[in-house]
C-alpha cells in the first residue's frame, strides 16, 4: 500500500489577529508592560493582554485574594483565598497563554519598585483604587520617563486617562483637586508618618471592570502599534452606563506641578555597593565632573527619633522610609513622651550624614536618584 503525505496548514494562536490589516503580532510579542494592581480591573486587563499575546508582563500588588474578590476577578477561585494575588494571577495567565513571560512583585509599589526596573518597560497600566497609589505611579512614570494609562471604576461609571512624560502635557498630579489632595494627605500625620486607616471598599461590578479594562488595553494596543488614533497625553475619557453617556476632556497642565520637574536628560551609572557611603559617592561625582552635587532621595528617610523628655532623651536610629513608618510609634517606648524626628530628604557635601551607607538610606540596586549641580540635574543609576 502506498502512503500519501498530506501537508496540512496548522492554525496558529494568533491567526485571527493577523487578519487585521494594521496588526503586527511581533510588536505585541516584544512589548513589556507593567501592570500595577491585580484586583477587579487588573484581572481584566491581564486577561486581555494574555489573550492578545503581550508576552512580557510584570505584575505588582501587595494584597492577598479575599472572598469578596471572587465576584469581580476572573483569575481567582475560592481555593485561592489568602494567597498572594500576583502569584495566583500568574498561574491563571499561564493557563490562558503558556507563551507568557511573567514577573511578579508581591510588594508595595511605592517602596518595592526600582526606577531602573520601571525603565525597562514600554508602558505602565494603572489598575489602582486610591489617589495615593495613582500619585505614586505618576511619580514613578515621570521619573522613569515611561508613559502610563490610568483606569478608574465606580458603580456604573469609569474613566481612562493617558499620560506621557515625553510630552509637555498634563500628568495625573495636574488633575488633583484640593479635595483629592486632602483625601490623600489623610493617610499621613503632620510629620509625614503613615496612619492606620480602614480600607475604603470600592462598590463596583464585573461589567464595569470589563468595559474600562477593555478601553485601557485597546489604548495600549494602539500605543504599541504606534497608531496615532490612541488617546493623546493629558486626555481622559469618561463613560457612564446609568445614564448612558460618555465624553472626553483635556486635563489642564499645571505650571507648578512638581512631577514635571523629574525630566532629566543626563544619566551616569555607578556600580551599586550597599556599603558605599553617600560621602564617597558625592566625592566620586565631584571628582569626575567638577561639580558640587546635592543628592535627592526618592523617599524621605526617617533617620532617627529623639525623645523630647529631658529626663529620658532616648535616641533611636530608624533608617526607614518616612511614609512607611507608623504614626503609632511616634511616642518614646521608654517614657511614652512625644519624640522629635530627624528626616533626610537630600544630602550635600556639607551635610552631617555623609557617613551613611546606601543600605542605611534604603537605596537599592537598579534605583535611580537625581542629583542637583550648578550645571543642572543629572540622574544617577545604581547598576
Amino acid at each position: 500500500m502506498n502512503l500519501i503525505n498530506f501537508s496540512l496548514e496548522t492554525e496558529s494562536r494568533y491567526d485571527r489577529h493577523n487578519l487585521i490589516e494594521w496588526w503586527d503580532q511581533n510588536k505585541l510579542k516584544k512589548a513589556k508592560i507593567l501592570v500595577t494592581g491585580v484586583g477587579a480591573l487588573g484581572n481584566e486587563v491581564l486577561k486581555n493582554l494574555a489573550l492578545l499575546g503581550v508576552e512580557n508582563l510584570t505584575l505588582i500588588d501587595f494584597d492577598q485574594v479575599s472572598i469578596s474578590n471572587l465576584t469581580r476577578s476572573i483569575l481567582f477561585r475560592e481555593t485561592d483565598v489568602n494567597l498572594p494575588k500576583v502569584e495566583v494571577a500568574k498561574q491563571r495567565l499561564l493557563d490562558i497563554n503558556p507563551e507568557l513571560n511573567i514577573t511578579t512583585i508581591n510588594g508595595d509599589l511605592e517602596f518595592d519598585l526600582r526606577l531602573g526596573f520601571v525603565q525597562e518597560h514600554d508602558l505602565i497600566i494603572g489598575c489602582l483604587d486610591s489617589i495615593n497609589a495613582r500619585w505614586v505611579i505618576n511619580q514613578l512614570a515621570y521619573r522613569a520617563g515611561i508613559p502610563w494609562l490610568n483606569g478608574g471604576i465606580g458603580v456604573s461609571e469609569g474613566e481612562v486617562s493617558f499620560f506621557d512624560p515625553k510630552e509637555d502635557t498634563a500628568c495625573y498630579e495636574c488633575s488633583l483637586s484640593s479635595q483629592m489632595w486632602e483625601r490623600r494627605n489623610k493617610r499621613y500625620s503632620c510629620q509625614g508618618l503613615k496612619r492606620e486607616l480602614p480600607d475604603m471598599a470600592m462598590p463596583t461590578t464585573a461589567p464595569i471592570a470589563s468595559v474600562v479594562s477593555a478601553m485601557q488595553v485597546q489604548q495600549a494596543l494602539l500605543y504599541i502599534h504606534g497608531d496615532e488614533s490612541f488617546l493623546k497625553s493629558g486626555e481622559k475619557i469618561f463613560v457612564s452606563f446609568k445614564p448612558w453617556h460618555s465624553f472626553k476632556v483635556n486635563i489642564q497642565r499645571q505650571k507648578d506641578c512638581l512631577s514635571h520637574d523629574f525630566k532629566v536628560k543626563k544619566t551616569i551609572k555607578i556600580k551599586y555597593n550597599p556599603h558605599l557611603t553617600v560621602g564617597e559617592l558625592l566625592a566620586k561625582i565631584k571628582q569626575n565632573n567638577d561639580l558640587n552635587p546635592v543628592l535627592w532621595l526618592r523617599n524621605e528617610i526617617l533617620h532617627q527619633m529623639i525623645c523630647l523628655n529631658p529626663n529620658c532623651n532616648f535616641r533611636e536610629i530608624i533608617n526607614q522610609p518616612l511614609r512607611q513608618y507608623n504614626e503609632t510609634k511616634l511616642n518614646c517606648p521608654h517614657c511614652q513622651k512625644e519624640r522629635d524626628l530627624e528626616i533626610i530628604e537630600k544630602i550635600s557635601s556639607e551635610n552631617s550624614h555623609l557617613n551613611l551607607t546606601f543600605k542605611d538610606l534604603c537605596i537599592f540596586e537598579n534605583e535611580i536618584l537625581y542629583c542637583e549641580t550648578k550645571q543642572g540635574k543629572i540622574n544617577i543609576h545604581f547598576v
